[in-house]
């Protein structure tokens, strides 16, 4: 069984390597086209989401468990057991999978190259009605109304995005009072670990090749500073390639 194990990881580092590869000789194409960069990144999570998905699930339905228990302050909303979900990059729409109860659900997503397998996904889960797509970046959601949504859901968003301390601000501003963000994040390797300093070596190339994100961010500590009343975080370790292995999920209550 720990071959095995070692096996698989060997494999998953491999196709972390290949994934590099491809981006160092794609590099010129990625950085003039940015359409190009949301093209491959696209492609580089579908391959992803075979691989890996449901070594995610248990972390996200442990996350989602925080959605179950709270009430909307709509009265409507909340008659009919209802709660109003903004996601900010749902990219294919993964955390459907673990939605148990009715919402009304907005997304934020500046990359239309999701839109129409996001919309597929979206058919095979009734209980998620879908309100408005907003195109448009995390840092700045002026579409959004505020004071309007009972939870903000983001995954693996914060790492790629230009300003996380920005996002969070656009997050406490849309929630109610007594909302929650739910999160779930990969992170940087302990400091001084040899992890954290493969993650330092890699991010230049992988930030172009999967559209900014940052291997090596700690969105964690971004979280715990955003001005949230109160923040409940867990940190895990999730079997994929080793330079995404950390991860911290959870809630924050604005």
């Amino acid at each position: 069984m720990e071959a095995r194990s070692l096996l698989r990881r060997i494999f998953d580092d491999v196709v972390v390597a290949l994934i590099c590869f491809v981006g160092v000789l794609l590099l010129p194409i990625l950085i003039t086209f940015p359409r190009a960069r949301q093209w491959l990144f696209v492609r580089v999570l579908v391959l992803a989401g075979w691989l890996w998905r449901d070594s995610f699930q248990d972390v996200r339905r442990d996350m989602m468990t925080a959605l179950d228990d709270i009430e909307s302050r709509d009265p409507e909303l909340r008659a009919d057991g209802a709660v109003r979900v903004l996601e900010v990059g749902a990219g294919f729409g993964a955390n459907f999978t673990v939605m148990r109860r009715k919402v009304k659900y907005w997304n934020v997503d500046p990359n239309t190259e999701f839109q129409s397998a996001f919309l597929d996904t979206l058919k095979n889960y009734p209980k998620v009605e879908m309100e408005r797509w907003v195109p448009g970046y995390g840092e700045d959601m002026h579409q959004v109304p505020d004071d309007h949504f009972d939870v903000v859901l983001i995954t693996h968003l914060l790492c790629s995005v230009d300003c996380a301390e920005k996002v969070l601000q656009e997050c406490r501003r849309v929630l109610v009072k007594g909302g929650r963000l739910l999160f779930m994040e990969h992170v940087a390797q302990p400091k001084g670990s040899l992890g954290r300093l493969l993650q330092w070596l890699l991010t230049p190339v992988w930030r172009i090749i999967c559209c900014g994100c940052c291997l090596n961010r700690d969105s964690g500590d971004a979280i715990r500073s955003a001005g949230f009343a109160e923040v409940h975080m867990k940190e895990t370790r999730v079997a994929v390639p080793g330079i995404l292995t950390r991860h911290v999920y959870g809630y924050a209550v604005a």
